[in-house]
């Protein structure tokens, strides 16, 4: 069941929404590196892996019986590319925002991007090296962008204002 529903948590849609809504949310706190950020990752990852998809041109698997229909071609893995980038810098941003919650947010950055490709996997979509192909993408994307933040001075946690208030 996790497994099944790995292909709507790191679909299209979702990716949207955590694009739209993390680039709304940095835009809210003034974050102009954040925005930029979030728009370059939700621009660049499809980009990223459709232009490949049409170069490399590798049909789907038919190693076993799939569980679901998939058009297109298998590599990479656009939902371990696109998980393996977004999980991992909206886990990085929340734990600069709230540290106490660090460790679940990089549990979840790291679990949610093996669970979805794996799933790819047990779905009967993707060869193996369509998932870690995407992961690999993926994984370089989310550090490069942490970089850049990170050079432009990335706040991230709240001001000493908005962190106590006042006595």
């Amino acid at each position: 069941m996790a497994f099944v529903l790995s292909h709507v948590v790191g679909g299209l849609w979702v990716s949207i929404a955590i694009v739209l809504l993390a680039a709304l949310a940095e835009r809210l706190r003034g974050e102009g590196a954040g925005v930029r950020a979030w728009i370059v990752l939700g621009v660049t990852t499809p980009l990223l892996f459709a232009g490949i998809k049409e170069m490399v041109c590798r049909p789907r698997p038919e190693l076993w019986p799939r569980l679901l229909e998939e058009g297109g071609w298998s590599f990479p893995s656009g939902h371990a590319l696109a998980s393996a980038t977004f999980f991992p810098v909206l886990a990085w941003t929340l734990s600069r925002r709230f540290p106490a919650g660090a460790p679940a947010f990089w549990g979840l950055g790291f679990a949610l991007p093996l669970v979805i490709g794996l799933g790819r996997l047990y779905l009967g979509v993707h060869w193996p090296t369509d998932v870690l192909a995407g992961w690999a993408m993926g994984s370089l994307q989310s550090v490069l962008a942490i970089a850049w933040l990170r050079r432009r001075g990335y706040r991230g946690a709240a001001s000493s204002s908005q962190a106590e208030p006042s006595a």
